[in-house]
């Protein structure tokens, strides 16, 4: 099974590279939820722990702006802009109150620039830590936002979102370990947020432990059947990890539900090849329309050479059938392996005359291809025309993958002839190329009768 390799390659399409929006947003906290504003309104407010000390004349004038932070937002800002413009240096909880509402009104530089002079102002500053980590997440500065929130958790945060984000912000610049810890602790304050499962699957599945990412995809998918993400994750860990037929029934359920494309029914079908179902294999890519088909052709022809290899023919037949004629738009070397393709029926029917021409045809369009200058030096070697044969392959010596068979059925023709020095010349390139002990005995009988 010369193709299984090859097979198994076109199987393994990558994760990440499916529904690429979809898993981008997989365990990515929600910096613009109701949630989130919710706990984002209630950051205007005082703290006792880690928080600036307050003057009386500051308590009495965060008094007068708290209401008008929900009623009145740009009145307040004007008011806090004005407070922190004057000489006299105003309290850092007046920057972090001002830099929320930047925040809220998505002035983001703004923002960054008054969470900054708040913690300069108080280093210790444990929310302005926390909101400058928020920011910088939502801006994708996610090494610099980990700084923040890890800050923040050093002073004494231990909120899910905190945690939850620090992780996510991990997760992205390639902190797995620090991702996966990070995550389960917000699910441990916070179990019924699915971001925080979904984050820490993500995390497992980049650091390829995939086994323990599979009872966690389940419990996503028992939250929330609806989202195709998950379904899309266990079917390629699945393949990942050689479970085939599992991969098989979740992609299966994909098509049922209508989220299946031609990367699904590529998967699909070259796992019941693999796996010996050839008729369910053809009737995975034959569900497809014809253009759909020719859009992945050549996948379609691997998988059409593969079927011949394991000489199931009338499948591979069936399959290629549906490809149409031959196509002037297609690239060079598909119009090159479909041709070998029809030679090859050609030569499963006995048909001589077909494949040579098609062979012929091959070599128009691609005048090095190895694999048919071997068969055409083959086809006239049957009909004892050795100078033919000769000719092609010495032609397909220099071929990368076919040279040493050319090589060796040359050397074979000239043994035929009783050329025994021209058939030793060749053996012995062969043998520099793939040394084996039937080649070497094989050596030894010409070089024996050369001296004869």
């Amino acid at each position: 099974m010369k193709l299984y390799a090859c097979i198994a390659f076109v199987l393994l399409i990558p994760i990440l590279n499916w529904a690429q929006d979809d898993v981008e947003e997989m365990g990515k906290p929600d910096l613009y939820g109701p949630e989130f504003q919710k706990r984002f309104i209630a950051s205007y407010g005082v703290l006792e722990d880690r928080e600036p000390e307050l003057q009386e004349l500051e308590i009495s004038l965060l008094e007068k702006i708290g209401p008008m932070v929900e009623e009145n937002p740009e009145f307040a800002k004007s008011m806090l802009e004005g407070m922190l413009d004057v000489e006299t240096p105003a309290t850092a909880t007046f920057n972090l109150i001002l830099a929320n509402l930047y925040f809220n009104g998505e002035a983001l530089e703004d923002a960054l620039a008054q969470y900054e002079r708040a913690i300069s102002k108080f280093p210790t500053f444990r929310r302005a830590w926390k909101n400058l980590g928020l920011l910088r997440t939502r801006n994708g500065d996610y090494a610099s936002a980990v700084e923040a929130l890890v800050r923040s958790i050093e002073l004494g945060d231990t909120s899910p979102d905190t945690y939850g984000t620090a992780a996510y912000c991990h997760l992205r610049v390639g902190n797995l370990m620090a991702a996966e810890l990070a995550y389960n602790a917000a699910v441990m304050l916070e179990p019924n947020n699915i971001n925080w499962i979904e984050g820490k699957t993500r995390a497992l599945i980049s650091g390829k432990r995939f086994q323990e990412a599979i009872p966690l995809l389940e419990e996503l998918l028992r939250r929330d059947s609806e989202k195709s993400v998950y379904r899309t994750y266990l079917a390629n860990i699945y393949v990942e990890t050689e479970q085939f037929l599992k991969a098989a029934q979740v992609f299966e359920l994909m098509h049922a539900l209508g989220e299946g494309n031609m990367d699904t029914r590529l998967q699909l079908a070259n796992i019941y090849s693999l796996n010996g179902i050839f008729d369910l294999s053809v009737d995975t890519f034959l569900e497809a329309g014809q253009e759909d088909l020719v859009s992945l052709l050549p996948q379609v022809l691997t998988t059409v050479k593969y079927l011949l290899e394991m000489e199931e023919v009338s499948h591979a037949e069936r399959l290629f059938s549906n490809l149409g004629p031959l196509d002037s738009l297609w690239s060079n070397e598909n119009r090159t392996r479909y041709l070998l393709l029809e030679s090859s029926f050609a030569a499963l029917a006995n048909d001589r005359e077909l494949e040579e021409s098609k062979l012929i045809e091959v070599l128009e369009n691609d005048p090095t291809e190895g694999g048919a200058l071997v068969r055409l030096g083959s086809i006239h070697l049957d009909r004892g025309e050795l100078a033919k044969a000769l000719f092609y392959f010495e032609r397909a010596y220099s071929s990368e993958f076919h040279d040493y068979d050319a090589l060796v059925l040359a050397s074979e023709a000239l043994i035929g002839a009783k050329r025994f020095g021209e058939s030793l010349d060749l053996l012995q390139t062969a043998m520099e190329k793939r040394p084996s002990s039937e080649l070497k005995r094989l050596i030894d009988q010409v070089r024996e009768a050369a001296l004869q």
